[in-house]
């Protein structure tokens, strides 16, 4: 049998270009369009060299590369990492690595390298062992890594949850004009070290690879606004300009990471603002095709501050470092934030650069690669018939006096009635009492760490009763652990929701508002249909056919996904989860969605414990998106919601 080469590549002219020369040379060629695509073909195909390309959006190939060698089945296969010429040095380091060959690459030094790593050969036992327990090793210290993360998350922020929701708590008061001033400089400078804590713990979960993407459907006005909203009141204390310019062939909507996106935008801005006295900050957008399915939308931040001089313009996206030391004695700062924006925009399958002079200001520069929507939405207006509730009864299970405080404070004067619970146990009593008095809640604000019984064992109970009970009750976590790993927990164990701690009362009601709009009926639809409509452009008979299409794959896909869980195998749970989860969410299935979500970050991480159990409510919340789409009702419903 010929030797088998994958050549991962997102770039359709450079992977027929590999296919070429390696076909020439007599190797039989694979070929996998992008990060996960390649993940699942070498577990399948068991190639004998991995050519994968560095830069790709969603899965840069170094993620790639790091979970081929985690994975027990792929660990053993040569990987070369394609990079552009001069880059091998800005790749973040780590295990598994075999070679770097530059673009672009002359093809007889490719045949070459490909040629020295397939004939390799099996390892033997002895090679075996050390690579198993290498392997090993690794996972230990991923684990630990992540473990710290979470702690240190948690040691953090909850000190800061308390002071930033009690500032806000007495700025609420009546206050002379001199505690104004006081309370709001105390109120600035907490919010400062939230924003560092924030960029410091997700520039570490970057470096350890656990944080990854998210693709959904967004108007690309959202995470702009969000950014600058965020950052006028900043702007505005020092008498700047912020102005926003959008290029004509800006799209409105798109899909990628929103959230994302926003991060690097807003980072950019702060960093600009920071280092301008005086004058405007500028942010223009504008987008280039790069095929049918995807735009490159380019970003500039341009300002009137100091400057960078040339030698420091590479050197200050780099982690803790600033543009000289005079500036960081006079702004501040620990130098993460562009760092961060920097990995984020890789991520996103970007880049990023700086044009600036000293004393002339700074114009910094991103691309990023984002996809295009099927068909553009129109805005669906809200639905008629449904209810916000001027007064919810709300649980709030938190055992912090102080933070019991602050939410019975918050939400009490939104017109709110609050019930306390100071652990798990209180919380599943007076849920089931709740019941019993025929006053059931509204929602649960469930803090995760409390003595007794968490959060996490608290939900689980809640959900347990509810299968006798009926119905199903909101439950928002609201935990400062603020790494990816517990939100899947949370996920995991039946919440609905997640907000870090400290919990600023916007972004509460935020979480709450999808919540809030709900039918005024015992049991939640497992389908949206709204968001069903907007995939498809409001077209009732093209979402009819999409179910029936989509529908039909999915008893094969459960049935293989159940296989994979069953052998344990992580990067086949994460494909099929992966698969179905789009399914869902393409049908409007929210909670099936969330669930298969949380399916694919255990797989993504490796770690499938408790998998058999999320598989289970997996398959049962399947089952409800079916049965909906099988009863003729929903089609009516449908035109009912576009007035047709």
């Amino acid at each position: 049998m010929s030797t088998r080469i994958l050549v991962v590549e997102d770039s359709r002219t450079e992977a027929m270009r590999a296919r070429l020369i390696l076909e020439r040379a007599g190797y039989q060629v694979l070929l996998a369009a992008d990060g996960k695509d390649g993940l699942t073909k070498a577990v399948a195909e068991k190639p004998d060299v991995i050519l994968l390309d560095a830069l790709m959006p969603q899965m840069s190939g170094f993620e790639a590369c790091g979970k081929l060698k985690i994975d027990p089945q792929t660990s053993h296969i040569p990987v070369i990492l394609l990079v552009s010429n001069g880059e091998a040095t800005d790749l973040p380091s780590g295990p598994g690595l075999e070679c770097l060959l530059a673009k672009p690459y002359d093809p007889a030094l490719l045949v070459t390298k490909v040629q020295t790593f397939a004939t390799r050969g099996v390892a033997s036992p002895e090679n075996q062992d050390a690579l198993t327990r290498a392997r090993r090793e690794i996972q230990n210290a991923q684990q630990a890594r992540s473990d710290f993360l979470a702690n240190m998350s948690h040691e953090l922020r909850t000190p800061l949850h308390e002071i930033i929701g009690m500032t806000e708590l007495v700025i609420a008061t009546d206050l002379t004009a001199e505690q104004h001033q006081y309370i709001n400089t105390a109120r600035a400078a907490s919010n400062a070290l939230l924003s560092l804590i924030n960029d410091v713990i997700e520039f570490s979960e970057l470096e350890a690879g656990q944080l990854g993407l998210e693709e959904r459907p967004f108007d690309l006005s959202e995470p702009i606004e969000r950014a600058l909203e965020i950052m006028r009141a900043r702007a505005g204390d020092k008498g700047l300009e912020l102005a926003l310019t959008r290029g004509a062939q800006v799209p409105k909507q798109l899909i990628g990471d929103a959230n994302r996106l926003r991060q690097v935008l807003a980072n950019l801005v702060a960093n600009a603002i920071k280092f301008t006295d005086a004058g405007k900050i500028s942010i223009r957008v504008d987008a280039e095709p790069v095929n049918a399915h995807q735009v490159e939308l380019h970003f500039r931040v341009s300002d009137t501050g100091i400057g960078i001089p040339q030698d420091r313009q590479e050197l200050i996206f780099e982690p803790f470092q600033q543009s000289d030391s005079s500036a960081t004695r006079r702004y501040g700062g620990l130098g993460v934030g562009l760092a961060l924006a920097k990995q984020l925009v890789r991520l996103l399958g970007g880049r990023i650069w700086v044009a600036s002079q000293p004393g002339e200001g700074s114009v910094f520069h991103f691309t990023v690669k984002m996809q295009m929507p099927a068909q553009v939405a129109p805005v669906i207006a809200p639905v008629a018939g449904k209810t916000w509730p001027r007064a919810l009864r709300i649980l709030v299970a938190e055992d912090s006096p102080t933070n019991q405080l602050i939410a019975k404070s918050s939400l009490s004067k939104a017109g709110h009635a609050i019930t306390l619970a100071a652990n798990g146990v209180q919380a599943v009593k007076q849920f089931q009492a709740a019941h019993e008095n025929a006053q059931p809640f509204d929602l649960v604000l469930m803090d995760v760490a409390m003595p007794e019984m968490d959060g996490l064992d608290a939900t689980r109970a809640i959900r347990e009763k509810e299968k006798s009970l009926g119905g199903h009750l909101p439950i928002v976590a609201m935990t400062a652990f603020a790494t990816k790993e517990y939100q899947s927990k949370c996920i995991e164990a039946g919440m609905d929701a997640y907000v870090t701690k400290p919990v600023r009362i916007e972004e509460l009601n935020k979480t709450l508002e999808p919540l809030m709009m709900r039918e005024p009926a015992a049991t939640e639809s497992p389908v949206n249909l709204r968001d069903a409509l907007e995939v498809v452009g409001d077209d009732v008979d093209i979402l009819r056919d999409a179910v029936a299409s989509s529908l039909s794959e999915v008893p094969e896909q459960l049935q293989q996904l159940k296989e994979a869980m069953t052998k344990q195998d992580a990067s086949g749970v994460e494909a099929k989860a992966h698969r179905l989860k789009g399914v869902m969410g393409n049908l409007g299935g929210s909670q099936a969605c969330a669930v298969g979500q949380c399916l694919e970050t255990m797989g993504e991480q490796r770690n499938l414990s408790g998998g058999g159990e999320l598989v289970t409510r997996f398959e049962s919340e399947i089952a409800r998106v079916v049965a909906f789409y099988s009863s003729p009702t929903w089609e009516q419903s449908a035109r009912a919601l576009i007035g047709g």
